[in-house]
């Protein structure tokens, strides 16, 4: 009995939620009057007036002197009396300045030629393997976007070459990674 009273009251609560949600009458529209888009105004184009070819005025033959200002008359002055100047002192000469003094220039900062050793041969042995991976492709049967990553594995190992060869190890071991990179990547293919 229990059950029916609850679903029961649960019906009428839903009834009355439903109830409460609906409208008894329906909303009219309300008619607004159209809009009237008025013409276009209309369009008048005024021509522009004729361009006037220039007119200069004639000028009378100036002959073949050159031009000269007409002076001015000149005022006469009385002569002034011109007084000796005394004479100027000499300037103090400075001293001499001496040179400035060249300071032999600081040591290019190398690491030695032992204490790279062993990371230089691992970056030989990098560049090695990329050539190696490099030479059992043939770049004529790779699509264009593997011809192009072909390349660029060839000129970074290049360049890996040319850094080490200057003892440049950190930018060697760059280059070499990214050669390996690549030519590892189009191995697959």
């Amino acid at each position: 009995m229990r059950t029916t009273s609850r679903a029961a009251a649960l019906a009428v609560l839903v009834g009355l939620a439903g109830a409460a949600c609906t409208t008894t009458r329906a909303a009219t529209p309300v008619e607004r009057p159209a809009l009237e888009v008025p013409p276009p105004p209309p369009r008048v184009v005024a021509p522009l007036p004729r361009p006037q070819p220039n007119q200069l005025e004639p000028v009378e033959n100036l002959g073949p002197g050159p031009f000269t200002a007409p002076s001015k008359p000149r005022r006469e002055t009385p002569p002034q009396q011109v007084e000796p100047k005394p004479e100027e002192p000499k300037p103090v000469e400075p001293p001499p300045v001496a040179p400035p003094v060249q300071q032999p220039a600081p040591p290019q900062l190398r690491l030695p030629e032992n204490s790279g050793s062993a990371q230089a041969s691992q970056i030989m042995q990098l560049i090695v393997r990329t050539k190696d991976i490099l030479r059992s492709l043939k770049p004529e049967n790779l699509p264009r976007a593997a011809q192009s990553a072909f390349k660029e594995a060839t000129l970074f190992a290049t360049q890996a070459e040319e850094h080490l060869k200057t003892n440049n190890l950190p930018l060697a071991k760059e280059f070499a990674d990214k050669a390996e990179r690549r030519a590892l990547g189009l191995q697959g293919r």
